[in-house]
């Protein structure tokens, strides 16, 4: 196990913007070779609002019980959103602040879905406004400030290639046209384009049962392999500091898993359907962490909800809380 010194995270009131800096260009080179699945390297361990003593660009930190993330560059940082199949999330933040350090921050304290039996205390999706963003509670937000290009790798896809195409375009779009079920108009500067297919793995990895974020490689790649048991999907989005109070987002990957999951990709519910889950709704979530959304604060019918449940459709399309967000942000 690397062991690292860890202490309390205090004085976080001046926006991290004001101390972050560096703003690392996003890579447009050749495809690389493909990453392999990572190697079962011993993270450190370390607990909510603390710095990682003597962490290293590139060292391994474990965020959350089996998640890990390689630490960034000086002046920048990287967020991970983990979806499990019971419904709830895990959201963490490894930011490497050029003046402070290494710290580990979780922008939403584990938000979890509504106790069972209080949906009908929950606004409705078009009455509920609440949203928010990755990083706002440091005084930051993170954004695209050029276009999201994307690529897809079907390998191991469940799902038929052309469905499950049409499935991430639906959820692409989703976000920046504020696809929604309110009638409300598209008001957002927020763009994207599909590049096709590509060999290339999406930049998440699997040793074990532990998931890792690995280090940026400059593309945004969609793709699916085998998680830890109970997981449905893994976001990872990298972001730069461009000394202004919001970031500008250089990379997000997205992983969904092959091993014990049944997808749908339609609009429609399956008939007797049991323990499947709606690859629009779930990806529409996940590009909305890519687009720098966080979760919705009141927890319920929103596609930021920071929880899902199975043989649903419903976060196929953006509610009002989840338009405002966009609308804020872009």
């Amino acid at each position: 196990m690397m062991t690292r010194t860890v202490r309390p995270l205090v004085s976080l009131l001046v926006p991290l913007a004001l101390a972050l800096s560096g703003c690392g260009e996003e890579g447009a080179g050749p495809d690389a070779p493909e990453a392999e699945e990572s190697e079962d390297v011993q993270p450190a361990e370390v607990e909510v609002g603390e710095f990682v003593d003597g962490a290293q660009p590139g060292d391994v930190v474990e965020v959350e019980d089996g998640i890990t993330v390689r630490v960034p560059e000086p002046g920048n940082l990287v967020a991970v959103e983990v979806m499990y199949e019971d419904g709830n999330t895990a959201v963490a933040t490894l930011v490497n602040d050029t003046d402070r350090g290494v710290f580990l921050l979780h922008p939403d304290e584990h938000l979890l879905g509504p106790p069972e039996g209080t949906a009908a205390a929950c606004a409705t999706k078009c009455d509920d406004t609440s949203y928010s963003h990755v990083f706002a509670n440091q005084g930051v937000r993170a954004k695209w400030k050029s276009r999201l290009e994307w690529s897809y790798r079907h390998t191991n896809s469940p799902i038929g290639k052309s469905n499950a195409i049409d499935a991430f375009k639906h959820a692409a779009v989703a976000i920046p046209k504020q696809r929604n079920s309110c009638s409300m108009s598209d008001e957002s500067s927020a763009t994207q384009r599909y590049l096709g297919e590509t060999s290339r793995k999406p930049n998440i990895t699997k040793s074990g049962s532990q998931i890792n974020c690995e280090a940026p490689d400059g593309h945004n790649v969609i793709g699916w392999g085998a998680i830890a048991g109970g997981t449905l999907a893994v976001t990872c989005t990298y972001a730069s500091s461009d000394g202004t109070n919001t970031y500008r987002i250089v990379e997000a990957d997205q992983r969904y898993d092959t091993s014990n999951q049944n997808w749908y990709a339609g609009n429609a519910v399956p008939n007797n359907c049991n323990n499947r889950y709606s690859l629009r709704g779930v990806a529409t979530h996940e590009f909305g962490h890519a687009y720098g959304l966080g979760h919705t604060p009141a927890q319920c019918n929103q596609v930021m909800a920071p929880s899902t449940s199975d043989c649903t459709s419903r976060n196929r399309k953006l509610g009002r809380g989840d338009v405002r967000g966009v609308r804020n942000l872009y």
